[in-house]
């Protein structure tokens, strides 16, 4: 290889220094090579590229056309055509598959050839009928496939083109043919539906024969275009035909209406045959039946009367004798001593002798001598002894085994002063238990600590009511006293009974809370209208109606009223502390909490700070202080949420307990005898206790609204306050039992009077926290929501039937 050969420096070329100026100096020339050389080298060059740009271009630059197909190098057979070759104008047998091949440009020419299904489109193709009308077949489409094992056969006989051969040029012979010999009528109508088969199957023959290869696979044939005028024709005729075919199906339709007709009075004659055939040997059957009753009836009647004689005879024969031998005087005196005791008033005293043992009463058997008769057991009578009357007191313990036989029955609350006596005595427990679990949220004991004493006492409660009032006397089949019911199969009505008990342990657990932030007056009274509201409604109705509606319901449109004016307060009574504070320039967010010796607003011991005065700042501010629910800063829409949500937990427990006590909805077996009260009480309390007992103990290590946390050993040892919390729970679980007590009686619905009891808990919270005591207007305006109350809950006893209906 030759040495490269410098480029001559072309004569523009000015040498420049490294500044990139022009240098004055142009430096030495090279010596320049021999012409020759270099000639010869330049055109080989050339050569070779010229060559490789050709190549490139057969390569690189494809199209469909025939003479690109012919120069190029490199070709693509697409999917569902093999390729087919030519060379010098003769085809190749060589057949490739779809892809990228390699032919020599020039000399072999390439064509793509479809094996796929393609439709083949002959479009106008004239021809005249029979009757010499000339037509038009607009388009007739022909899918077709060229089979790829005689593509070569077919391409060699008649070329690339084939389909014009065999497809469009035979259909127009084929359409012309069948025109011809066939009138306008058969081609336009009658026939039309025969010609795509027959020129499928003149085609396919054709090519069977002659192009083996090509495959036909349906012909679809348009509606050939006619002249105007003899279509017109045609749609009259057409029109005519139809309506001609109309009037057959009508005269068809009225045949059978008349055949059906005709079928249905013969059957409707043959059924009222056949039944006044069957009624005539009915009627005369049972009269033959009521014949043969009377004649079986009369002999029984005269057997029984025979032996109804017979008997009265015989008996009267049979006390005669008996009475013979039973007249004696010790029977005597044994009756007479029963009668003395069975009158209600026996009188005891020196006066009796004269009355009771009267010798014309007594007769002279009384004056048989005593000697004869042992003595048993005490004088009953202070002139009564062994020695002179021994018969009657031989009769004392015959008559004192019979009293304790007869058994006392369990307590039930049956009339209605009962009723309502527990329903005062419930009004009452029910107003003052909130009183002292707000008193002791106050003094700053948790609200966790005082729950759980709340309600150990208050299951408690239901367990001493249950061994006392569900344990007197002996238990019956109907009425089973309390351990007698434990064994029973009555579990879904102790399931209603549970879920009475569910709703009202989340009830009072939301009341706790709501009290720190709407108070205890507004806070009873919306809770115990929503309950009145809600419950007493579902009980009217689950009571069977037992209650009178005109008077009940009213009572319930105050309780409502009662919700409207209490929230008015407490809107009202939360702006007005607001505006207290902030007067004072108070930040209600960094109030601390105080110490433990700074005493008790509500009761004034606040150590050696004077007393503040109810309903001012300062008054707020040491409570905020004391209390263990901090409600500074917080919105007072949580406590109006809290406080409507356990108004609806209320008015839920009531219905739940009717259905567990009553069974209105018939859960249990037949003969199971119903839930007695105090039974479906204690199952009640049971899973109040259980739902509270979960939920404080989890409220000690994750309290709720802020309240400080707790452990189980804190709440053990923690004896503050402790006593009022059972109290309060003996107080809740007492009222709520007395309340299902006077349900039981006058019905569930006229037993939520108790709900009245804001009546109580206003007078707590008026007298022991000073709420409203210093603004007149929103204490008469709850004055006024407690005078609806008072009117409802005497509309509601009103409205009392006094008793319920079994």
């Amino acid at each position: 290889m030759d040495p490269p050969q410098q480029r001559p420096e072309s004569p523009m070329e000015i040498p420049m220094d490294q500044q990139g100026r022009r240098s004055e100096t142009p430096p030495p020339r090279p010596r320049p090579a021999p012409a020759a050389a270099a000639g010869g080298d330049f055109s080989a060059i050339i050569t070779v590229l010229f060559f490789f740009i050709l190549i490139f271009s057969f390569v690189a630059f494809q199209s469909s056309s025939t003479l690109t197909n012919n120069l190029t190098l490199l070709h693509q057979v697409p999917e569902g055509h093999v390729g087919m070759y030519w060379r010098g104008g003769a085809l190749l047998k060589t057949i490739t598959e779809p892809g990228f091949h390699l032919k020599m440009p020039l000399v072999t020419q390439f064509e793509p050839i479809q094996v796929t299904l393609q439709t083949d489109q002959v479009r106008d193709i004239p021809c005249g009928t029979k009757g010499g009308v000339m037509i038009n077949f607009e388009k007739i489409e022909v899918v077709n496939r060229l089979h790829k094992d005689y593509v070569y056969e077919t391409l060699l006989n008649y070329g690339v083109q084939y389909d014009n051969t065999w497809i469009y040029d035979k259909i127009h012979h084929e359409i012309n043919q069948f025109c011809s010999a066939h009138s306008l009528q058969q081609v336009y109508i009658d026939m039309f539906d025969q010609i795509d088969e027959k020129m499928k199957d003149a085609l396919q023959g054709d090519c069977t024969r002659y192009a083996p290869g090509i495959e036909i696979i349906s012909v679809r044939v348009t509606k050939p275009s006619i002249p105007e005028s003899i279509r017109r024709n045609f749609e009259q005729m057409e029109q005519e035909r139809t309506n001609v075919l109309i009037a057959m199906e009508k005269q068809k339709v009225a045949e059978k209406e008349a055949e059906t007709r005709k079928k249905m009075a013969i059957t409707e004659a043959e059924k009222n045959a056949q039944v006044s055939k069957i009624l005539m040997q009915q009627k005369l059957m049972e009269k033959d039946s009521s014949r043969m009753q009377e004649e079986i009836e009369n002999q029984m009647y005269m057997a029984r009367e025979k032996s109804l004689a017979d008997a009265s005879f015989y008996r009267l024969m049979k006390e005669a004798e008996a009475n013979k031998l039973k007249l004696t005087p010790e029977y005597l005196e044994l009756r007479f001593i029963e009668a003395i005791a069975n009158n209600s008033k026996i009188f005891f005293g020196n006066k009796v002798p004269n009355m009771v043992f009267d010798q014309r009463l007594l007769g002279n058997f009384l004056q048989s001598p005593a000697s004869s008769s042992p003595h048993i057991g005490p004088p009953f009578l202070p002139i009564c002894n062994s020695r002179t009357y021994p018969g009657f007191l031989s009769l004392i313990p015959l008559l004192t085994e019979g009293i304790y036989s007869s058994g006392l029955k369990m307590y039930l609350v049956e009339s209605k002063g009962g009723a309502i006596a527990c329903m005062l005595l419930s009004l009452s427990f029910l107003g003052t238990w909130p009183a002292i679990m707000t008193l002791l949220e106050r003094r700053g004991r948790l609200p966790q600590h005082t729950y759980l004493d709340y309600t150990i006492t208050n299951l408690l409660a239901a367990v001493i009511i249950a061994l006392t009032f569900g344990q007197i006397g002996s238990s019956t089949a109907e009425v089973p006293n309390f351990l007698t019911q434990l064994s029973q199969d009555n579990w879904p009505c102790i399931l209603l009974a549970m879920a009475g008990g569910v709703v009202l342990s989340l009830g009072n657990l939301s009341t706790q809370y709501a009290w720190a932030f709407v108070g205890l007056s507004v806070t009873e009274v919306i809770t115990s209208s929503i309950t009145v509201v809600i419950g007493t409604t579902l009980n009217y109705f689950l009571d069977d109606k037992i209650n009178k509606a005109e008077i009940l319901f009213p009572g319930v449109g105050c309780f409502l009223i009662a919700v409207c004016l209490a929230s008015a307060v407490h809107s009202s009574n939360a702006a007005d502390n607001k505006a207290k504070l902030m007067a004072q320039g108070i930040d209600t967010s960094v109030v601390k909490e105080a110490s433990p010796n700074n005493g008790d607003p509500e009761n004034g011991s606040s150590g050696t700070a004077p007393k503040a005065k109810f309903g001012t700042a300062d008054f707020l501010i040491e409570v905020e202080k004391r209390r263990s629910i901090k409600v500074f800063g917080k919105s007072t829409l949580i406590g109006l949420v809290i406080t409507f949500f356990a108004g609806v937990c209320f008015s839920l427990f009531s219905p739940a307990f009717n259905l567990a006590t009553n069974d209105q909805w018939h859960t249990l077996k037949e003969g199971v005898p119903h839930l007695v009260v105090y039974t479906a009480f204690f199952y009640f309390s049971v899973s109040c206790f259980v739902l509270a007992l979960i939920l404080n103990i989890i409220f000690l290590y994750r309290p709720v609204m802020d309240a400080p946390k707790s452990t189980l050993r804190a709440y053990l040892s923690d004896w503050n306050g402790r006593g009022w919390a059972f109290l309060a729970g003996l107080l809740c679980g007492f009222g709520n039992g007395l309340q299902f007590m006077g349900g039981q009686a006058a019905g569930y619905a006229a037993a939520d009077a108790v709900q009245a009891l804001p009546l109580v808990s206003t007078f707590w919270g008026i007298v022991l926290f000073g709420e409203y005591r210093k603004s007149s207007r929103r204490t008469y305006i709850l004055l006024g929501s407690m005078l609806f109350m008072f009117i409802a809950a005497v509309g509601i006893l009103m409205g009392s039937s006094g008793h319920r209906k079994d």
